[in-house]
């Protein structure tokens, strides 16, 4: 545990490229990729830009299926551009897709038309993560017969909702039938350190939500993970079941996280350039990887003594791999490093 990717059999991992690959025909945006999402079933990549651009892929052959432009409309009306598209899910059955972005909405489009069903309308800032959650009907406080006629929930007995959060600090559930709000989530982050800025027509926190991770165990709980110096477990009611918090310095503020396959692990980069392992369902700090930040960027100021930050983590589903990258415009070059 805590190797870097220089210790990783790549072999095993079955990289080999696809054939499109190897003659340099490759799934490109005009401007910055910001999310990506691989559907169910593991033949479908989607992504989104930060000119409003959303794009279906084969990923077998790199053909582009679908491409929504200005996804998420225009910014103020002046721009031609549309507003960044921040994150992107499948849904279930893999006919619609999820987004969330700088216009301060999470839509829904179906993949067969490529036109908005819906819109999830209702944070005062930018949307940095959106999914599908399928949820017991007591879970959500409705009854099991609310969501019927819902074609794409996850199965016979469940709710289907969408869950979002926001640079607003907060998080929101919804019915994913219907748009229809059915609950917001406020973690309870100190006044003092929850800072309002007011960015032209948003509300931006300083505790902003980056990140949150759905988990199967405990069951019907996720981790929310604001712009601070604690990570909360809580149930979908908005109770706080669990607090994370670093043991080794105080002042340093935690801004992604992922969790492990089987739900043991949680991981999370700080604004230090450390990697938290704590036992999610214990709490307890497991490892820290101290030189997490340096090896997952490529920046330029390494001399100067200040870590890249750590804009997302990734695990992989099936081995105990954890991935880090950076967005820092610090960067000769973006890498993603591999941990195991």
């Amino acid at each position: 545990k805590g190797e870097s990717s220089t210790d990783i059999d790549f072999e095993k991992l079955r990289t080999s490229d696809l054939p499109y690959q190897r003659n340099d025909d490759l799934m490109m945006h005009d401007s910055s990729v910001l999310a990506m999402n691989v559907s169910h079933d593991g033949t479908l990549l989607g992504t989104t830009s930060s000119d409003g651009t959303v794009c279906v892929w084969k990923i077998a052959d790199g053909k582009l299926l679908r491409k929504i432009e200005r996804a998420h409309g225009g910014i103020g009306g002046i721009s031609d551009k549309g507003a960044a598209v921040t994150c992107i899910q499948f849904s279930p059955d893999g006919s619609k897709i999820l987004t969330g972005g700088h216009d301060s909405t999470c839509r829904e489009f179906g993949l067969l038309t490529s036109r908005m069903l819906k819109e999830f309308r209702g944070h005062k800032s930018y949307v940095n993560c959106c999914s599908y959650v399928v949820l017991p009907p007591s879970v959500v406080g409705v009854n099991g017969g609310s969501n019927s006629g819902n074609s794409h929930r996850g199965d016979s007995n469940g709710f289907l909702a969408v869950i979002t959060a926001s640079a607003d600090g907060s998080v929101r559930l919804w019915n994913g039938r219907t748009a229809e709000p059915i609950r917001e989530i406020t973690p309870p982050i100190p006044t003092s350190a929850n800072a309002v800025i007011h960015d032209k027509d948003s509300i931006v926190r300083s505790k902003s939500i980056h990140t949150v991770v759905h988990l199967h165990s405990p069951p019907n709980t996720m981790i929310v993970v604001p712009r601070c110096d604690r990570v909360y477990l809580m149930s979908y009611s908005g109770a706080v079941l669990r607090v994370y918090t670093r043991d080794d310095v105080q002042g340093s503020d935690f801004l992604a996280a992922t969790v492990g396959a089987s739900n043991q692990f949680l991981f999370v980069a700080a604004d230090d350039g450390k990697c938290v392992v704590f036992d999610v369902h214990t709490g307890k700090v497991e490892k820290i990887i101290r030189s997490f930040a340096e090896d997952c960027s490529s920046s330029v100021g390494r001399s100067t003594g200040k870590a890249c930050e750590i804009s997302g983590l990734v695990c992989h589903p099936h081995r105990g791999f954890v991935g880090g990258y950076s967005n820092d415009k610090g960067q000769k070059r973006g890498i993603l490093t591999l941990w195991k």
